[in-house]
């Protein structure tokens, strides 16, 4: 485990690979997926603390490359090349540098 200044504590699976060999299928959702990689080779996956959710549901921060994105999400969901977020106030896409 290493310790991020701003993002907290990071696995080695939550960072991005030196050589990435894969991207994940057309369509995959975190959960039940531990992580997504994207075309870029970026890795996405939930943190663990909680936050705000969608009514019924639990919300965590969102990693990229093990740094915090500044979100909670109670999925990650990758669809056809786009990375998209469930939070409390609906989905999100990801734009390349924030979510919009």
């Amino acid at each position: 485990m290493r310790e991020f200044a701003t993002s907290g504590p990071a696995f080695d699976w939550m960072l991005k690979a030196k050589e990435q060999l894969y991207e994940t299928e057309a369509y995959v959702s975190v959960p039940p997926a531990l992580i997504i990689t994207d075309a870029r080779g970026d890795v996405w996956t939930l943190g663990f603390q909680y936050g705000p959710a969608p009514r019924g549901e639990f919300a965590f921060q969102v990693l990229r490359n093990g740094h915090l994105v500044g979100e909670f999400a109670s999925r990650i969901e990758y669809r056809r090349g786009q990375i998209k977020i469930f939070t409390e106030r609906g989905y999100k896409c990801w734009n390349g540098r924030s979510f919009t």
